[in-house]
């Protein structure tokens, strides 16, 4: 399959807070879990709210938060949520920047699965 996508993807998972307004006009804040990140998007998982695609997100991940759009939604099932892939409004913040800095940074060989410090510090928050 060939990649239509401008930038690469982050293959790593954070822990991030959304809020927002379900299907039903109801507003809710949850965790869910973030990865295939990037500066204009990422994918969320294990959303308990039902979403609408166009709908905005706002997501929050060491205290910085990016006002979203949601491009698609998955259901994966009762016990594992929602998928949802999310696309950054144009002028809002990047949440996970400072992730994406240090994976450009850093000097990772393929297969590598340690992560210095600075960078597993980044992800536990």
């Amino acid at each position: 399959m060939i990649e239509r996508r401008k930038e690469s993807r982050v293959r790593v998972e954070l822990r991030a807070e959304i809020s927002g307004m379900d299907a039903a006009c109801e507003t809710f804040s949850q965790s869910v879990r973030a990865s295939n990140l990037s500066r204009s998007g990422a994918l969320l998982r294990g959303v308990a709210a039902v979403l609408r695609c166009g709908d905005r997100l706002a997501v929050k991940y060491a205290e910085q938060r990016g006002e979203f759009r949601i491009v698609w939604v998955l259901d994966r099932g009762a016990h594992d949520g929602f998928e949802v892939a999310v696309h950054r409004l144009p002028n809002s913040p990047c949440p996970w920047e400072a992730v994406l800095r240090l994976r450009e940074t850093s000097i990772c060989r393929e297969g590598e699965k340690t992560l210095d410090n600075r960078e597993d510090a980044l992800l536990r928050k």
